[in-house]
């Protein structure tokens, strides 16, 4: 497919070496199973996002014929890994670190970095098992608004639907699901342009659709200085009913763990991809998330913040930031932090994971209900 668009991208097993040339604990990228460098502005140009969603195929004509939106030449980094089994323990150490910090704040995902020039930023893509699947459609969640915000994501989608599945040159294809088997397989995308900033006040959801043309193109900024936004694609576990269980508490430590420490892993990599060099001092990894399968999933948000803060916690992630959107939310943060502060009994060292489950389940966890949206 690369070849017959020359389209220039870098073939799997280089995409790997690369990555892993510049990882300075090859531990922590071990599990990475594909990975591909691909030019931003010809993955643009060759799968052009497919919309059906009259609002959003208006929106891409005005960003494209009006704005004259043309992305950059900088490569763009997909990568998919393996699922990483989790520490036999949890530690004191880990547990009481102040290294690592977390945070939580009423707003909703702006882009403006937080930490220095030397710190890796990364948001989290709350995603349906395929990736960007209903980007096309009329729905506005924060999968599609993502999507929506960043065109090139949509060319990546269009790109992972008409790739050839026996290439000629014996390129591994890649997989666009994140779960496989019922275990987690996160995908990070890094280096990706944010063109637009979309108001949602009045079109998140469902809203969207139903909304005039007019509504929609008054609704957006066209970012003259585009951002420069690094996604974590995992899916929650959903519709679930009654208290949570042992598999589910270990398949969403497993998930954010392995993705955490992917992005960790990448830091590297991804500041090489920003800054054409590699980097002089240690770098720092930050995570944007928010309530992660706690929307149309049903997920409980206090038991949410805790299995994030936990995989963070063991993934030596520098800092997590919780982006609550509204400020009324003091109730699950309260009942989370208090969680896990006696999580470790007084004087333990450590506590095996089996074990620590067993402690989250006793707190008797409950599933909600879908938003809807």
């Amino acid at each position: 497919m690369a070849l017959a668009y020359n389209m220039k991208i870098t073939p799997s097993s280089e995409s790997k070496q690369r990555i892993w040339s510049t990882t300075v604990d090859q531990r922590w990228i071990s599990n990475l199973e594909n990975a591909k460098f691909i030019d931003g502005h010809d993955l643009f140009t060759y799968f052009l996002p497919r919309y059906n969603d009259r609002n959003k195929k208006a929106l891409l004509d005005d960003l494209i014929l009006n704005k004259k939106y043309i992305p950059s030449k900088k490569q763009i980094l997909i990568s998919r890994f393996i699922p990483r089994s989790l520490p036999d323990y949890y530690t004191y150490e880990n547990h009481v670190d102040s290294t690592k910090s977390y945070e939580f704040l009423p707003d909703v995902f702006d882009y403006k970095p937080i930490g220095g020039l030397h710190t890796i930023e990364w948001y989290m893509n709350f995603a349906n098992h395929d990736i960007f699947a209903y980007y096309h459609s009329s729905l506005l969640a924060q999968d599609e608004l993502q999507v929506l915000e960043c065109p090139q994501l949509a060319s990546l989608r269009e790109f992972l639907l008409k790739q050839n599945r026996s290439t000629d040159n014996g390129d591994q294809p890649f997989d666009p699901h994140v779960i496989e088997g019922n275990s987690p397989y996160p995908i990070l995308i890094g280096n990706v342009e944010r063109a637009i900033e979309l108001n949602t006040t009045n079109l998140y959801g469902h809203k969207f659709s139903t909304s005039s043309e007019s509504t929609v193109l008054s609704s957006y900024t066209y970012l003259d200085s585009r951002q420069i936004i690094n996604l974590i694609a995992i899916e929650a576990p959903k519709y679930g009913s009654g208290f949570y269980t042992h598999k589910q508490i270990e398949y969403i430590l497993q998930a954010c763990f392995t993705a955490y420490s992917a992005a960790r892993a990448l830091a590297n990599t991804i500041y090489n991809l920003k800054t054409d060099q590699l980097p002089r001092t240690p770098l720092k990894t930050y995570v944007h998330t928010g309530w992660f399968g706690c929307g149309a999933y049903g997920g409980d948000r206090t038991i949410m913040i805790i299995l994030q803060i936990l995989a963070a916690k063991m993934a030596g992630i520098d800092k997590l930031i919780f982006h609550t959107v509204t400020n009324d939310c003091d109730r699950e943060i309260k009942s989370a932090k208090s969680c896990l502060e006696n999580l470790l009994h007084r004087g333990q060292n450590k506590v095996s994971m089996n074990e620590l489950i067993k402690r989250l389940i006793d707190k008797g966890f409950q599933w909600g209900a879908s938003n809807g949206t």
